[in-house]
């Protein structure tokens, strides 16, 4: 996963540009957890945002159900 400062540097040649942006992190996962009262480490939450980045779908984007699904699905594999 990218570090802000790297996405950062890959957004240069946009200098001028206006563009949207939805930014997630690491905290979002791990609030979304406590919300649904499942535990969940601050590394697990990094590898549920990376596979959110390199799953993505421009079409659909990213979403707190898309993050809930992620979440959930670590549930049923760690079972």
């Amino acid at each position: 996963m990218p570090t802000t400062k790297e996405i950062i540097e890959r957004f240069n040649w946009l200098k001028n540009q206006h563009v949207a942006v939805a930014i997630w992190c690491e905290d979002d996962v791990l609030e979304l957890a406590e919300e649904e009262g499942i535990r969940c480490s601050r590394k697990r939450a990094r590898e549920i945002i990376d596979e959110i980045d390199h799953k993505q779908d421009a079409t659909m984007g990213i979403s707190w159900d898309t993050i809930r699904d992620c979440l959930h699905g670590y549930i049923h594999v760690k079972k």
